[in-house]
């Protein structure tokens, strides 16, 4: 999925994220459109709209060409036409409908004005770029290739801006839109490196409103360097996609904003904010396009950065330079590292340390001190603290406590003792799921003198195999197409039946089987089994089911509604057919649980089925959970002695870490923390491993009475 950097449209809350990267594009195929190349006067663009879908040919105009001191070029379009005025422009007034015989319909609310463009803004926009975000976004991560690897002239920079077609275009209760994105397909349709700005409101989010001239002069609706922002972190995305285009989302999703951090834009507002007041809804690991999502990855990418020394020297404020060391080193290794997810972040982390001679914790031990940090945030502490954002103020007033008390209704706030039949009944208990790396906070006050904590959680997670000890996983990886083959011969005519369980991104990834037919792989109709029914599509509403008869969604239900079920589908081979494979297609960005195979037949009998290079494995289906139990409080619940696990910051927090399945804390004694404060906080993690890593998990604990 074309991931956009969100930004929300109510005064409250501040910006959000976008797409990753994809592969480094092929030579391009023969285009009946004469595109044009980067730096034409005008350029001819596919633009795919993400919410009706469909794809569109919109003319843009040359506003602005500059190249950097390292001689990149540096160009932004704009829609033919905009300079003279939004009303009327194809692609920038909100009244434009580029199929007017579907069910879409732009939001007639919007205005023209709201979209107009000038060229001074375009000039200081463009000026930001040449001059500053491209030199420090490639020293802190990495090189910008040719996108068309034929043609080296192609290792430009392109900027289009318009109005992107996106949820809030036709909805006007939407009160989010999409301020940015990078998708990889430009690469392809275009031979050329592009980043989309959003159109909306340029007055008051290019530069500084309070110095520049265009601004309409009310402080209400500032948002200071806000396109800045975005360039400089779909930027990030593009790198990423020269760089190592198969990283997951999260990971590059924070590395993105890592980058607008790193170019010394202000980066609080909704994505800290969705954090906080969704922290319990949050999995760091787990990408779901949400601005909770990009609040966590981003604020963990900025707790490391700090916990490995910022830019060196004990200086923890971006100074727009790569300084080689410290937390500019850590990032750069973390962007650069070929392993995904945690394990690359690890491997970054050993890295860091054989270079440097440091002793950086683990990523584990820095997740589970990331979680303490989103709690306590304290100023005086050196392990517990983003020193760049004091959280209340930099996440629009929200904490996790306010976000509990206030937003959730006083979730998982208890005041006295907890009995277990008391305990069982609470109706603002959260019940006992955890995401996968995500945290919960519950807060107790006042529980008893002397109090332990009982834990036990699930000791695995499992997707079961049809049949059997194990089953095929498509595995979980961005811009990807894992292929698994057929190993029993087939022949045209034959069918071919298998059992599935598919959990895929509905309308932008996609699971395929294959039949070799004269050379040439084609796509075949995928019918299922119990009711006769064709369970494949033709359609195609972003682009990614060019083929045809491609699998999406939830088998044997509605997508997100349905939980996902093992079904029997079948295939009839073509005639003149040599080989049969089955092939699961991601895009970039956002990933569901995948597909997984089973029981493959050919004309009745047992066959077999070997993956075709990386990405298919052979899995029991189960997820290994590694729960971590802490709990935390302002003062020393302990007292005389130090108990296991106990982390003491210098700064009067205390942390009680545990780890394990099943947990039976130390006794607590909670005199020093009671009255009107909390007497401790438990947080709840599970840190999975194994093959899938993907899975939420259940647990529960209970809050036991100890006597002297």
């Amino acid at each position: 999925m074309r991931q956009p950097w969100r930004r929300a449209l109510v005064a409250t809350t501040a910006t959000s994220a976008l797409a990753v990267g994809g592969l480094t594009a092929p030579a391009l195929a023969a285009d009946p459109v004469d595109r044009g190349r980067a730096g034409d006067p005008t350029i001819t663009v596919p633009i795919n709209d993400s919410e009706a879908g469909g794809t569109y040919d919109q003319v843009f105009e040359r506003a602005y060409a500059g190249e950097t001191p390292e001689g990149t070029p540096v160009y932004v379009y704009v829609p033919l036409g905009a300079l003279a005025g939004p009303a009327g422009v194809d692609s920038l007034d909100p009244a434009f409908d580029h199929n007017p015989n579907d069910e879409f319909v732009p939001c007639a609310d919007k205005s023209a004005e709201d979209y107009r463009l000038t060229q001074a803004q375009i000039d200081y926009l463009g000026d930001e770029l040449k001059n500053q975000i491209v030199a420090v976004d490639e020293a802190h991560f990495g090189e910008m290739g040719p996108a068309d690897p034929s043609d080296p002239e192609s290792k430009s920079l392109v900027t289009l801006v318009y109005n992107i077609q996106d949820e809030s275009y036709y909805d006007c209760s939407v009160t989010t839109y999409t301020a940015g994105y990078f998708a990889p397909h430009f690469m392809q349709s275009l031979g050329m490196n592009v980043i989309v700005l959003d159109a909306l409101d340029w007055k008051n989010r290019i530069g500084d409103p309070t110095a520049v001239p265009w601004t309409d002069g009310d402080p209400s609706n500032d948002r200071p360097e806000l396109y800045e922002g975005v360039i400089a972190h779909e930027l990030e995305h593009l790198l990423m996609n020269y760089s190592d285009p198969g990283e997951l989302s999260w990971v590059d999703e924070g590395l993105a904003d890592v980058a607008a951090f790193l170019n010394g834009y202000d980066m609080t507002g909704s994505h800290l904010t969705y954090q906080q007041v969704f922290h319990r809804e949050t999995s760091l690991t787990r990408w779901g396009g949400g601005l909770e999502n990009y609040g966590a990855s981003f604020s963990f990418f900025a707790y490391l950065w700090e916990q490995a020394g910022g830019n060196g020297g004990g200086d923890l404020t971006p100074d727009l330079a790569y300084d080689g060391t410290a937390g500019d080193l850590l990032i750069k290794l973390i962007f650069a590292e070929q392993a995904d997810g945690m394990a690359g972040v690890q491997n970054a982390i050993d890295a860091f340390n054989a270079q440097t001679g440091a002793h950086l914790r683990s990523a584990d031990e820095l997740f589970q001190d990331w979680a303490v940090t989103m709690y306590l945030d304290d100023e005086d502490s050196a392990r517990f603290d983003l020193k760049n954002f004091d959280l209340g103020p930099a996440s629009g007033g929200w904490t996790v406590d306010i976000a509990n008390d206030v937003f959730w209704d006083g979730r998982g706030t208890y005041q006295g003792a907890q009995p277990g039949a008391k305990w069982g009944k609470l109706p603002n208990r959260p019940d006992g799921t955890a995401l996968p790396f995500g945290v919960s906070y519950e807060k107790f006050r006042n529980p008893g003198p002397r109090v332990s904590l009982k834990f036990d959680g699930d000791k695995t997670t499992v997707v079961a195999p049809h049949s059997g000890p194990t089953h095929w996983w498509g595995g979980y990886a961005s811009q990807s197409d894992h292929v698994l083959g057929l190993d029993t011969p087939v022949t045209g005519g034959e069918t071919v039946t298998f059992w599935n369980w598919h959990f895929i991104e509905e309308g932008w990834d996609y699971a395929f089987v294959e039949a070799l037919v004269n050379g040439e792989w084609v796509t075949v109709p995928v019918t299922d089994v119990a009711s006769g029914k064709v369970v494949s599509s033709d359609a195609d509403p972003h682009g990614n089911n060019t083929e045809g008869n491609g699998l999406t969604g939830t088998s044997g239900g509605a997508y997100f509604v349905d939980e996902p079920q093992y079904l029997q589908y079948a295939v009839t081979v073509p005639a003149g057919a040599t080989d049969l494979r089955w092939r699961y297609s991601t895009d970039a960005a956002y990933l569901d649980t995948g597909w997984f195979i089973d029981d493959v037949a050919v004309g009745g009998q047992a066959a077999t089925v070997a993956p075709d290079g990386e990405g298919w494995i052979e899995t029991t289906g189960a997820q290994n959970n590694n729960w971590t139990l802490q709990v935390i409080s302002r003062c020393d619940l302990t007292p005389g002695k130090t108990t296991r696990g106990e982390i003491a910051d210098g700064a009067g927090n205390f942390v009680y870490r545990y780890t394990g399945n099943q947990i039976t804390t130390d006794t607590f004694e909670t005199k020093c923390a009671n009255g009107p404060g909390s007497d401790f906080v438990v947080s709840v993690s599970n840190l999975p491993t194994g093959d899938l890593a993907v899975l939420d998990a259940g647990y529960d604990y209970s809050v036991v009475k100890q006597k002297k």
